[in-house]
């Protein structure tokens, strides 16, 4: 299977670096109060040492807005994960657990302020790739809703039928979500130049010890970027 990023984008964001991990063979069935524990540290870090007086002004989510901005994309209206996520923190509003594998790289997100989602590799076809839309894709919301077509020019994560994740890291289609039956994930870490491309070797790390450790599974990692836009991997 193959990863790939459109070249076009690096003319918008040269800086960009993308870190990659792909875990198999995991085992996302039990509760894990390691994991759980990981997850409230994360949301009470957050909430004592946050910058700014809202989500979108922390020096690691206002890039965010500046990118989208470049890319045409309303940061407003669709806000990057990583600043919805702070914003219901920030707000008071319970925090959602999901699963031990999504709350995982949640706490890992919240931890660094980079936007993470995870992508369930027995339910895609073909190969992944972060491009602009070519205007025939369809997307269906997590936790349903309509299933619409996304219009030309939109960044997306895709495999070679669908949108995965639309407005770049905005929201995920339902089909891919990770739950307890996932045993194979493709987890990209989208990391601008603004806030260091040495970030996403960090994440990578700490991903590939963190998922083995309280998951098992194996470890397929690589970094991409305006000089290296794609990685193979064995699925």
């Amino acid at each position: 299977m193959l990863f790939s990023i459109q070249k076009e984008l690096f003319d918008y964001l040269p800086d960009l670096t993308i870190g990659m991990v792909v875990a198999t063979g995991l085992d996302n069935t039990r509760p894990s109060s390691g994991i759980d524990q990981l997850l409230q540290q994360a949301i009470e870090a957050l909430k004592k040492n946050f910058v700014g007086d809202k989500a979108q002004d922390h020096p690691r989510i206002k890039p965010w807005r500046t990118a989208f901005a470049k890319l045409g994309i309303s940061g407003s209206k669709f806000p990057s994960s990583v600043e919805s996520m702070a914003r219901r923190i920030l707000k008071g509003d319970p925090f959602p657990k999901i699963n031990p594998l999504v709350d995982l790289y949640n706490s890992i997100s919240l931890r660094h302020f980079v936007p993470m989602g995870g992508h369930d590799l027995d339910t895609l076809q073909g190969n992944i790739c972060l491009r602009f839309a070519e205007g025939w894709e369809p997307f269906t919301p997590m936790g349903g809703g309509e299933r619409v077509t996304v219009p030309k020019g939109e960044l997306v994560y895709r495999d070679d039928q669908e949108v995965l994740t639309r407005n770049w890291v905005w929201r995920q289609c339902e089909k891919d979500k990770a739950d307890e039956k996932t045993r194979s994930i493709f987890i990209p870490i989208d990391v601008l130049g603004e806030v260091g491309s040495g970030l996403a070797g960090e994440i990578v790390r700490e991903l590939s010890e963190s998922i083995p450790k309280h998951l098992g599974g194996t470890i397929t990692s690589a970094i991409l970027n305006s000089g290296n836009p794609f990685a193979e991997f064995f699925f």
